[in-house]
């Protein structure tokens, strides 16, 4: 019966998923975390969270919080001339040395991944710190993840869009990993167990009112994981497709890849992949900051960036028919004569034998 119930709201909470996903992605930054910061100050959460232990974190694979969040850039700060910036880094010294104090560690354990659930009470008995302490920091951690943008603003302007920098790809002994400026995308999406709410309703720990009541909750949270999960599939994928780019940091490294191909991979509508990367950037391990939507470069950018690199290095095609099949053979993409024989004109290369230099600068948009 329990399970049968708990399946229901499942299905129940997915029927208006569908219907509110694509605003959620549309949301800036700042209102997501601001939304998520509302939704955990919740006594009811609180409640699920480190008393019944009925909400947890899960952690994606590969993520990991930004070896930069523990930097704050104050010059940054100062610029920004935010009153509530300035007051956060009033209260700063003294919490940073409590951190210190913890170790990196410990500080990951309780703070940042706190998958065991524990109370404040708890983490200060395992810390040695005060319960005002542990809670300090916590806020400390929340308001970092809100205003994650005036720590590691982005730099990248393009008319009315207003990007922000997310994520930066970091490599560590395992390969490359997603380090996030935001303590919340760091620590996972939100697991529910429904059929716990079944039991707790049984026994009376929870009144018909609070089952309501966290329906509604659990419909929050799982909005928030749709779109964690969105953003950090799409991350994932863009690693292993331009995982040669972002090793070398050589342009010419790009390979094709579009979001319809992304949204068929993931089971999403390809306008929900554009929602989602709108306005979204990334930093690249050598530190350049770069819009996602850059990283779907289009096939005819790929193969124009590819015949430019061949006849700058190889001087004795004789043909566009020569051209074709040489770039069949080094680089194993098939185009037809009459298409290298358009990109070749596009790229101002003549078409008479012996050396061929193409006009630097002209790229395809």
């Amino acid at each position: 019966m329990n399970q049968t119930q708990s399946l229901q709201m499942r299905q129940e909470i997915r029927q208006v998923l569908r219907m509110e996903q694509a605003n959620l992605l549309e949301m800036s930054e700042d209102e997501f975390h601001k939304l998520i910061n509302e939704v955990e100050q919740n006594p009811l959460f609180k409640r699920l969270y480190h008393k019944e232990k009925l909400i947890r974190h899960q952690r994606f694979p590969r993520t990991d919080i930004s070896s930069s969040f523990y930097e704050i850039k104050e010059e940054v700060v100062a610029d920004r001339g935010s009153i509530d910036i300035e007051s956060l880094l009033l209260n700063k010294e003294h919490l940073v040395h409590q951190i210190q104090k913890l170790g990196l560690e410990k500080f990951k354990r309780y703070f940042l991944f706190p998958e065991s659930g524990m109370t404040p009470e708890e983490i200060a008995r395992e810390c040695d710190l005060d319960t005002s302490e542990v809670n300090k920091i916590n806020n400390l951690i929340d308001e970092f993840s809100i205003k994650s943008e005036f720590y590691h603003p982005s730099n990248i302007t393009s008319g009315e869009i207003r990007y922000s920098k997310i994520a930066t790809v970091e490599k560590d002994e395992t390969g490359f990993i997603i380090g996030y400026f935001s303590a919340s995308l760091a620590r996972g999406r939100y697991s529910i167990d429904y059929e716990r709410v079944e039991e707790l309703k049984a026994t009376g720990t929870l009144t018909e009112a609070e089952v309501k009541e966290a329906k509604q909750l659990f419909k929050q949270l799982e909005l928030i994981n749709s779109r964690k999960d969105t953003v950090t599939q799409i991350l994932q994928n863009i690693i292993d497709k331009q995982r040669l780019y972002l090793e070398s940091g050589n342009s010419k490294s790009l390979l094709p890849f579009s979001q319809k191909e992304l949204a068929a991979k993931i089971g999403l509508a390809p306008s929900s992949v554009s929602r989602a990367i709108r306005g979204k950037s990334i930093e690249t391990p050598w530190g350049r900051e770069i819009p996602l939507k850059h990283l779907f470069p289009r096939p005819k950018r790929f193969r124009m960036e590819l015949l430019r690199q061949l006849l700058e290095t190889d001087d004795e095609l004789s043909s566009d028919e020569a051209i074709r099949a040489k770039l069949w053979e080094k680089f194993g993409v098939a185009i037809s004569r009459r298409l290298v024989a358009k990109l070749r004109k596009e790229l101002k290369i003549p078409a008479a034998q012996g050396k061929r230099r193409p006009v630097r600068g002209k790229e395809t948009r």
